[in-house]
């Protein structure tokens, strides 16, 4: 039972809408996908990682997978969402690539899916931007500008009360 209640909560953080992304930004597009709202925090220069977000819509009729992030100015990149075990403890899974279904559309957003660079060799501040290349099984290679955004920024949905 445990393991569906698992189950369950990664199904709904991996169906998340983009509704609750946290910018419109630009959109970047590579065959039938549509990413936007790329984001991040500022990090400060003690911080070794750091982590984007942003939504992919798959407009096709097959489906995707992101496979990899490079950029050269980190060691590597990770795939992670939120898990919980057969004890019930939620934790944090690495996956190996992410796939995004045919008219599905995914947001990797604080506290679920999220793309974590690891080794980073730059300090970034709110209102800098930089770039990365997105791995796509079919679509290829998708370069994006990543917004960096302010540590105290709102990320709450705009239609929950107190927003």
């Amino acid at each position: 039972m445990r393991r569906l209640v698992g189950i369950a909560l990664a199904a709904s953080l991996l169906a998340a809408a983009p509704s609750s992304a946290h910018h419109a930004g630009e959109t970047f597009q590579a065959g039938s996908l549509v990413v936007s709202h790329v984001w991040a925090h500022e990090n400060p220069p003690s911080s070794h990682a750091n982590a984007v977000y942003l939504t992919v819509v798959n407009d096709g009729l097959e489906a995707d997978r992101l496979m990899g992030v490079e950029g050269d100015f980190f060691h590597s990149a990770e795939f992670q969402a939120p898990v919980v075990d057969e004890d019930g403890v939620l934790r944090t899974k690495s996956l190996s690539a992410i796939e995004i279904g045919p008219g599905q559309s995914l947001t990797f957003q604080p506290g679920g899916v999220q793309i974590l660079l690891v080794g980073l060799q730059t300090s970034f501040f709110e209102g800098d931007h930089f770039h990365l290349s997105l791995l796509f099984e079919r679509a290829g290679r998708l370069e994006v500008e990543v917004e960096v955004e302010g540590l105290q920024h709102d990320h709450r949905p705009s239609d929950m009360p107190g927003s």
